[in-house]
C-alpha cells in the first residue's frame, strides 16, 4: 500500500510526499534480502519517473537514500545495473 501511495505521489509531481513515504519504506524489513531487492527496484523505478518529470534533485535523492538504507548484500548483479541504468539517465539531462 506504501508503494501505491508513493506512486501516486510522484504520478502527481508530490515528490516531497513520496520521498517521505518511500523513507518509510525503505526502513521495513532491513533484514529480508528478498524485500530488500524489492525495494531497490521501487526505487529505481522511482529515479526513473524523476528524471521523466525532470526533477533531477528529487531522483538524485531517491537514489542516495536507497544506496544508504538497502543492505548491499542483498543486492544481485541486475539490481546493481538497474540503478545504474536509472542513475544513467540523470547525466542525460
Amino acid at each position: 500500500m506504501i508503494q501505491r501511495a508513493i506512486r501516486a505521489n510522484a504520478a502527481k509531481g508530490m515528490y516531497d510526499e513520496a520521498q517521505r513515504l518511500l523513507s518509510k519504506l525503505l526502513e521495513i524489513a532491513p533484514d529480508d534480502s528478498n524485500y530488500s531487492r524489492t525495494k531497490w527496484r521501487f526505487a529505481a523505478e522511482l529515479v526513473k519517473t524523476a528524471v521523466v518529470q525532470q526533477k533531477r534533485a528529487v531522483a538524485v535523492n531517491i537514489a542516495t537514500a536507497a544506496e544508504t538504507l538497502i543492505n548491499p548484500a542483498h543486492l544481485t548483479s541486475a539490481e546493481f545495473e538497474l540503478m545504474a541504468r536509472a542513475k544513467g539517465d540523470l547525466t542525460l539531462l
